[in-house]
């Protein structure tokens, strides 16, 4: 069994003034999420684990069960401040996407699970290090694979993002690819 993690920007705000993830990259990162998940074999018997958010949560989530995968959903907040936060985006079809997502996979919420976060952590670093305990829960470090849908800047938008989650990866060992929507 092999478990696959995805971390990733998710689409842009119109709003947003630096692109990370451009909603017309949208198409091109789900092909190339498709080949990675292929070349890795993913299929029944894996777990694909993701925090369910617009962008690269959704879309791995949905190929990753396109071929029979498990679908695993960590949230990080309460389910209606993680739509406002992780999810909306005005005429999108993102919450919709979500949903049916839910209605496939088995989701867990941080605060159900974890309880209340530490005074001084920040909630989105700390879901970060649950979707890859969860993982080493389930695999040994060489069955774990992580995806990374990611600009590849050093920093990001804060604690959390995904390059907080690339850093802890690359210490834990397993298989990782980064998918650069700037670059496609």
């Amino acid at each position: 069994m092999k478990v696959v993690l995805c971390s990733g920007h998710m689409i842009d705000a119109p709003d947003r003034r630096e692109p990370r993830f451009p909603p017309s990259k949208e198409a091109r990162v789900r092909v190339r999420i498709a080949a990675q998940l292929d070349a890795w074999q993913v299929g029944p018997g894996d777990v694909a684990i993701s925090g369910g958010a617009r962008g690269a949560d959704i879309l791995f989530s949905e190929e990753a069960l396109k071929r029979g995968a498990r679908g695993l959903l960590l949230v990080a907040l309460p389910e209606d401040e993680y739509l406002d936060a992780s999810v909306r985006l005005p005429g999108s079809d993102w919450e919709a996407r979500y949903h049916a997502l839910r209605a496939k996979c088995e989701t867990r919420f941080q605060h159900e699970v974890l309880g209340p976060v530490p005074e001084g952590m920040n909630v989105f670093a700390r879901n970060n290090l649950w979707l890859i305990e969860t993982a080493r829960e389930l695999a040994a470090d060489r069955d774990i694979y992580a995806l990374l849908v990611w600009d590849e800047k050093p920093t990001g938008d804060g604690p959390g993002g995904t390059s907080d989650f690339a850093g802890r990866i690359a210490e834990r060992g397993g298989h990782v690819a980064i998918i650069n929507p700037l670059g496609l």
